[in-house]
């Protein structure tokens, strides 16, 4: 009966389409934004394996809603119904493989490209890791909230308390380690500062534990993944509100967004790479037959 309908009414069935395609582009664009701020859908289902086993997979958070999500858009865009008012043409299986190929090329290349571009833009809203950066002697801040961007606090960290995030070797080519730990600040009843550090695989401890040392990186505040808010709960840190992340690093605040433009890049690579062989060899045969 749904069929009948879309034939009787092309309108509605080139509304849909359009639809169908639109969905398609948003929800991978949507499930990269909740991975990179930790919200949403994907939120819920990691706080979900959290409660059900204390730690969850971020690959299948991410990928099997999303595949769920474009999944009716997909079927209706195979199925999709011809129009009585215009034919379909005689079948030509090479042909319309290759016009079909061409286009989910240009679809993933040209989208790619453009997340590509809008993270890098988005990266320039946060502070980076370059530029000069306010001293904070975390010894005279007490239950004052210390100021937000680049900083050097100087302090120690609670090395009873440090944690470390790892990612399996099955989504890297090794094991990477990130450090988060709670400095120490006189005065304060609850743990209201964290510092955060991307180890690579090699070294596990990298922070100094003594007193009066500096760490230096943009302060926002928030940014605990909630995996790290609860083991630091299960050890017994009680963490104040609001609370706030040290992230340490050459780029800053940045890391997540070039990460996620170096991943766009990568596919829109992948999907723009093939489309200019094709063109740059048609015309190559092209003038091969003139020139015959």
């Amino acid at each position: 009966m749904i069929e009948a309908r879309l034939r009787a009414r092309p309108s509605m069935r080139t509304a849909l389409t359009r639809l169908s395609v639109g969905w398609l582009i948003f929800v991978p664009i949507a499930t990269l934004i909740q991975v990179l701020t930790y919200s949403g859908l994907y939120r819920w289902l990691c706080e979900w394996q959290l409660g059900q086993g204390g730690e969850y997979d971020g690959l299948f958070s991410a990928l099997v809603p999303a595949a769920l999500l474009m999944a009716p858009a997909l079927l209706y865009l195979r199925n999709l119904p011809q129009d009585p008012a215009h034919p379909a043409p005689a079948p030509r299986p090479q042909a319309d493989a290759e016009r079909i190929g061409l286009r989910v090329l240009t679809v993933v290349g040209v989208g790619s490209a453009i997340v590509c571009a809008a993270m890098l833009a988005w990266a320039q809203s946060v502070p980076g890791g370059s530029g000069p950066a306010v001293d904070v002697d975390l010894a005279k801040l007490g239950d004052a909230a210390p100021p937000l961007g680049r900083v050097t606090l100087i302090g120690a960290v609670d090395a009873t308390h440090v944690a470390t995030k790892w990612i399996s070797g099955k989504v890297a080519v090794d094991h990477e380690h990130t450090v988060y730990a709670p400095m120490i600040v006189p005065g304060a009843s609850d743990a209201r500062i964290f510092v955060k550090q991307y180890t690579g695989g090699s070294v596990t401890q990298p922070l100094p534990t003594g007193p009066g040392d500096q760490f230096r990186g943009v302060l926002v505040e928030g940014g605990l993944p909630h995996d790290m808010v609860r083991q630091f709960e299960r050890t017994g840190v009680r963490i104040g509100e609001p609370y706030y992340l040290l992230i340490m690093g050459r780029d800053g605040a940045r890391t997540p967004y070039y990460v996620a433009a170096g991943l766009a890049g990568f596919v829109a690579m992948l999907g723009l790479l093939p489309l200019l062989f094709f063109f740059v060899g048609k015309a190559f045969r092209r003038r091969v037959l003139v020139l015959r």
